[in-house]
């Protein structure tokens, strides 16, 4: 179920070009991958508590609330981390050019259904 989870989200934001659905540890649950290659795409997924635990860190400064999505672009990409259920983590990839409010929209659906099957 999780993968046609993933594959729906693909379909839904046509910019999409890759999102993988991590553990806790950053190991890939299912992903799909359009442009971007496996590797890179596993080392997103791997390394985004590292960014989401120094990002937390930095926002203790001026908020206490927890960090519950991450956007940073290239000049090509955008990349989206929403966290979801069990310290896991959904992370699209998509072109610059792609709506960013129309990726978080579905990436929030895509996350209630994951975490209904979590």
């Amino acid at each position: 179920m999780f993968q046609q989870i993933l594959d729906q989200l693909i379909e839904r934001v046509p910019e999409a070009l890759a999102a993988t659905f991590n553990d806790r540890d950053g190991d890939p649950i299912c992903f799909r991958t359009i442009q971007v290659s496996n590797e890179g795409l596993q080392l997103l997924g791997a390394y985004q508590h590292v960014v989401k635990r120094h990002l937390q860190q930095a926002v203790e400064e001026f908020d206490r609330g927890e960090v519950k999505q991450v956007a940073f672009a290239t000049d090509q990409h955008w990349i989206l981390m929403v966290g979801a259920k069990e310290q896991c983590t959904l992370v699209l990839v998509m072109q610059r050019e792609g709506l960013l409010g129309r990726a978080r929209f579905h990436m929030e659906q895509a996350i209630e259904a994951l975490n209904h099957e979590l």
